[in-house]
């Protein structure tokens, strides 16, 4: 990846950059009604921003002239020859999905010593409520050693525009990205990390609901509600698991009846609807998902079928571990193939809506599945049964 001091590729990275940028800008608005406020600010410098759509490294760039590196999943640089035309146009520096960041973090830090300009999405996934996620205080300290400037950048509108529960679905509507402040090295070095953390936390703080109540935005599309089963599993009304089912833009209780509208706002309408927004049904369920984990004694918390699980072998792809159903107990975390005790996962993640990624030290695992399946419950549940393990939704 690197030579010569630098990093190889360099003057391809900075014409690729030059060259699409301007188109960059059109598509984003014609998919999305994106604009965004141009930076001038002058390298280096590490950028940090919330993270919203799975476009928002290309989001990003529409606002920043200067060529950036960007951290990115080690999964996508290995998604087949889409990987491969995004690892040759641009190099992003690569991050292993649930393992351990220490790597990432020396590759930024002397990226930046080098004079080149580094973006990370501190939160490290997609917001799945609307609301930014809290992060490691680790980029603090990154930006105060680093020698460089530190921007912070944020997008708005696109929580509702991409939804994490949706997929590939995207509706058009209003979203806009800026760079909130440009710290400068004197700046950082005057602040101690944790004032430095406050700051960014400040800076990228982002509610999508409360913004879209004082500021209302439609943002239209097809088949509005489909899918959002990868997010809520739990009817509030039967308190059935795995019930809710989605089409066009009503979800429906199988057992109960139970059902609501999912509007063009992002606001849910129904009848005795205990939320109007996902934000507040995800917070309750969560709370549930840990009164299941509390309550489960020697039963299975949850049980997923049809998953194929495989192990991740970095830098060339995964090795198939078998097929069938997957249980979570109060202990344990079973897939087919293999028996992970829950003292022993370090780290569990996702990557897009479904694919849940597990680190068992140096080991790690993909879940994944033809069929929707609520996999972030997994990560509310064992960061309960295991307070050690550090994950990312």
């Amino acid at each position: 990846m690197e030579e010569h001091g630098t990093v190889k590729g360099r003057r391809r990275h900075i014409f690729v950059w030059k060259a699409l940028r301007p188109l960059a800008r059109l598509i984003c608005w014609i998919k999305f009604g994106f604009t965004s406020e141009v930076s001038r600010v002058r390298g280096p410098f590490l950028l940090v921003s919330n993270h919203v759509t799975n476009w928002d490294p290309i989001l990003v760039a529409c606002s920043i002239p200067e060529q950036t590196y960007f951290v990115t999943s080690e999964h996508l640089l290995r998604a087949g020859l889409g990987g491969k035309l995004v690892g040759w146009l641009q190099s992003p520096i690569p991050r292993q999905k649930s393992g351990n960041a220490a790597t990432t973090v020396l590759t930024m830090m002397r990226y930046l010593r080098r004079g080149l300009n580094v973006c990370v999405f501190p939160e490290g996934n997609r917001t799945w409520d609307g609301v930014t996620a809290e992060f490691l205080p680790s980029i603090a300290k990154l930006a105060r050693t680093s020698g460089a400037a530190l921007v912070t950048y944020k997008l708005t509108g696109g929580y509702f525009a991409s939804p994490r529960w949706a997929g590939n679905s995207i509706r058009r509507g209003k979203m806009h990205g800026a760079a909130v402040r440009v710290y400068s090295p004197e700046e950082l070095r005057a602040m101690t990390p944790q004032e430095i953390n406050g700051h960014i936390v400040s800076d990228l703080y982002e509610d999508a609901y409360e913004r879209q109540r004082k500021d209302p935005v439609r943002f239209e599309g097809k088949a509005l509600a489909e899918h959002m089963e990868r997010l809520l599993f739990l009817c509030p009304r039967c308190g059935r698991m795995h019930t809710l089912q989605s089409r066009d833009d009503t979800v429906r209780c199988w057992k109960c009846g139970f059902s609501f509208r999912y509007l063009p706002t992002g606001f849910l309408s129904g009848e005795d609807i205990p939320f109007d927004n996902l934000r507040d049904w995800t917070r309750w369920q969560k709370g549930e998902i840990v009164r299941l984990c509390d309550e489960a004694d020697d039963k299975p918390i949850f049980t997923d079928t049809d998953v194929r699980a495989d192990t991740v072998v970095s830098g060339s792809g995964t090795k198939l571990l078998g097929r069938g159903d997957m249980r979570l107990f109060r202990d344990r975390l079973e897939l087919p193939g293999a028996s992970l005790p829950a003292g022993d996962i370090t780290g569990v993640s996702l990557m897009g809506p479904q694919d849940l990624y597990i680190s068992a030290g140096d080991t790690h695992y993909v879940v994944r599945s033809g069929t929707v399946h609520c996999m972030v419950k997994y990560l509310t549940a064992l960061s309960h049964l295991n307070g050690g393990v550090h994950y990312g939704e």
